[in-house]
């Protein structure tokens, strides 16, 4: 994933997840979003707002 793509899906996953939206998608959704990141060649670069992502959607399923 090319670095401005792999930004800008971070940033749009901050603000939807931090917002605790549940809809129209269910939290496995926005897990399996995070997840997909972690496979990325620039994770490592981001790899604290990733953790951070990951924690938030763990705490969605309450």
């Amino acid at each position: 994933m090319h670095h401005h793509i792999f930004e800008r899906e971070l940033v749009h996953l901050e603000r939807v997840i931090a917002s605790g939206s549940r809809e129209p998608f269910p939290p496995t959704y926005w897990r399996d979003r995070v997840e997909h990141l972690k496979n990325c060649p620039h994770s490592p670069l981001f790899s604290y707002r990733v953790a951070r992502l990951t924690r938030l959607v763990a705490a969605l399923n309450g």
